[in-house]
């Protein structure tokens, strides 16, 4: 029973949702971009651009993302750990409690001195990337307006 799956149709609502401003269809049609989902072309780029906007914008999926994406490293994006426990720490801050968990393990790859680095750009990003909900998904962060297309 239910509704099958549909990823076309599921593209097409969240490219209209991504053009109102919503977080999560970015995030979500990021996925889309990266998996080549929907009758959608591979396009790690502009998936890469989709998820620092959402990230930016205070969604915490997002921010969890980018922590993966920066643990792992693509061919777009090269690993940066510091980089990665930072956007980890975002997202826990912001409430993706699971977060924590991907930031230890990060925490123990980490020499000192990188240690302090990340903590320092955690900082940072917390304070400009935190969720600032208007009532909807929506939150334009002055931070992130030169992201936007």
């Amino acid at each position: 029973m239910g509704i099958p799956r549909d990823d076309v149709q599921a593209a097409t609502w969240y490219s209209k949702a991504e053009d109102l401003g919503s977080m999560s269809a970015r995030n979500s049609l990021a996925l889309f971009y990266a998996k080549g989902l929907g009758n959608l072309p591979v396009d790690r780029n502009k998936a890469l651009k989709l998820l620092n906007i959402s990230a930016c914008q205070g969604y915490a999926v997002a921010q969890n993302n980018l922590g993966i994406l920066y643990s792992d490293g693509t061919d777009e994006l090269s690993k940066d750990y510091q980089q990665s426990y930072a956007w980890f720490s975002v997202a826990f801050y912001n409430g993706f409690k699971e977060a924590d968990t991907s930031r230890n393990v990060i925490m123990g790859k980490l020499e000192t001195k990188e240690i302090e680095k990340a903590k320092a750009l955690s900082t940072e990003y917390i304070e400009k990337y935190h969720t600032n909900l208007n009532g909807d998904d929506t939150d334009r962060n002055k931070e992130c307006k030169h992201l936007y297309p």
